[in-house]
């Protein structure tokens, strides 16, 4: 009795003292940490003939697509389901056909007028509903992108009745462009009611939320209160049997490092996972500065990157930092890279490598696979370079190499709870002339053991547990199954 009563008076006291609704991170379930997620700008990847008519203008590069639609991505599962992903991100599709700001904001989906319609110039809900079953048929989780902290001149009350509240806000990260027009809590019931709503209605598996830091407001993380609902609803879900919609998956955008995110979305368990963007620079260069590639430190960044939440500064293990190389508000990985360097492909084999071999949630943007550039475009500011059209195959020999490799290292992944489950060992070596970094990976759950295998030259590099030494190719990250 007195273990109980010290262990509920230090749970009020931690609730007193990190504000009300705290929330501490549970562990991740397995179904979030091994998610690999295909990211598609709607407006600029796929056109469909036989679906909705696109918008015609969009932030973005000219003369690249902009009559995306929702159609034209169904037509492309097949092609996203190769790849060896598991979920579908796509940006906002609810109707922003007349929010304030122009057709080229509109397009983007990112300030909303309707939260609870889909987008006449992307398709119909018919269009979305055949969507969301074409992907799960193929095994993909569809994640859908939510604005919840700024919209674009919502005037119509939920289907329950609830208003937001449109008064100027500030949140806690007033340095990182805090200011919406979403006021919290007075507008929490109509956006609890849109975190559920599609999961409800569509069977949709969760969600990432653009500039989540905006709903960090008064001292207070109500995403807290928005997770614990979209979290009941897929455990109800799950107890009736349902197999979609049960993810109940929430990833922020909280730009900045680990310490950034840990005071921004992490703060008081509101958020278990957030956009790795500390990773990312580390291996692929910063968002919106084509000059850096990351790697500076070589095999120690990419130790850095694959070692365990707490070891890079966040908070706690049980959060699930999702892992990219590239997407719609930065310049493309391809960009930092030379076409004319003899390594160019296995560059970017090396980053794609680092990515399916990371601990947790990792997300590919649409062509990344196909090496695509937006460095040579014009039009584009540095925030929406990157949203150049949509290809579903292969123009070179080298495209086609990196797109099979990716696929590769993704279906390994995919087949190998312990490349983002298990207990991670580093070893480094020289071999020769080469630099050689092996990272040993087990899962105390089924017993699998791998290594993914760095070498910056060609070795032949001997693995703790297999009879022969294993040829890596420089630059190109060796996936090996042990056991």
């Amino acid at each position: 009795m007195k273990k109980i009563r010290l262990t509920t008076f230090l749970m009020l006291a931690a609730a007193l003292f990190c504000g009300r609704g705290f929330r501490s991170a549970a562990a991740v379930p397995d179904e979030q940490r091994s998610l690999a997620i295909y990211q598609i700008m709607v407006a600029s990847f796929q056109h469909s003939p036989e679906g909705a008519p696109g918008y015609t203008a969009m932030w973005g590069p000219d003369g690249h697509t902009k009559n995306g639609n929702i159609k034209g991505i169904t037509a492309a599962l097949d092609h996203i389901a190769s790849l060896g992903v598991n979920a579908v991100w796509l940006t906002p599709v609810f109707d922003s056909s007349t929010a304030s700001g122009g057709e080229k904001l509109q397009a983007t989906g990112y300030f909303t007028n309707d939260y609870f319609a889909i987008d006449p110039h992307f398709g119909t809900e018919a269009d979305f509903r055949e969507f969301v079953d074409e992907a799960h048929r193929r095994g993909l989780y569809v994640i859908l992108d939510g604005v919840f902290g700024h919209h674009g001149g919502v005037t119509n009350p939920s289907p329950s009745g609830y208003t937001i509240d449109s008064t100027t806000s500030f949140s806690d990260r007033g340095e990182q462009g805090g200011t919406g027009n979403v006021k919290y809590p007075e507008s929490l019931p109509y956006f609890k009611e849109v975190a559920t709503y599609w999961i409800d209605r569509y069977g949709v598996d969760g969600w990432r939320l653009d500039q989540a830091y905006q709903a960090t407001q008064g001292g207070h993380n109500y995403w807290n209160e928005i997770r614990k609902e979209v979290e009941d609803l897929a455990a109800t879900r799950r107890s009736r049997g349902e197999k979609w919609g049960t993810l109940g998956y929430m990833v922020g955008e909280d730009w900045g490092t680990a310490d950034v995110i840990n005071r921004g979305v992490y703060r008081d368990g509101g958020l278990t996972s957030a956009f790795d963007f500390d990773g990312k620079e580390l291996i692929s260069g910063p968002m919106q500065d084509p000059s850096g590639a990351g790697l500076k430190g070589g095999w120690d960044d990419v130790q850095r990157v694959l070692s365990q939440p707490r070891k890079r500064g966040y908070s706690s293990n049980d959060l699930n930092p999702n892992l990219f190389l590239s997407n719609h508000d930065g310049y493309r990985l391809a960009d930092r890279f030379d076409t004319a360097d003899s390594l160019y492909y296995r560059r970017l084999m090396l980053r794609n490598g680092i990515l399916a071999a990371y601990p947790g949630a990792i997300t590919l943007y649409y062509g990344d696979e196909y090496a695509d550039r937006s460095r040579e475009t014009s039009g584009a500011q540095k925030d929406n370079i990157a949203r150049t059209s949509g290809h579903l195959d292969a123009r070179t020999p080298g495209e086609r190499a990196l797109k099979d490799y990716i696929s590769a290292v993704l279906h390994f992944r995919a087949a190998n709870p312990a490349v983002w489950r298990g207990k991670t060992k580093f070893k480094r070596s020289r071999v020769g002339q080469a630099d050689v970094l092996t990272v040993y990976k087990t899962d105390g759950k089924s017993g699998n053991r791998v290594a993914v295998i760095f070498s910056d030259a060609d070795a032949d590099v001997r693995v703790k547990g297999l009879d022969a030494p294993v040829h890596v190719d420089a630059l190109v990250p060796l996936f090996v199954k042990i056991r």
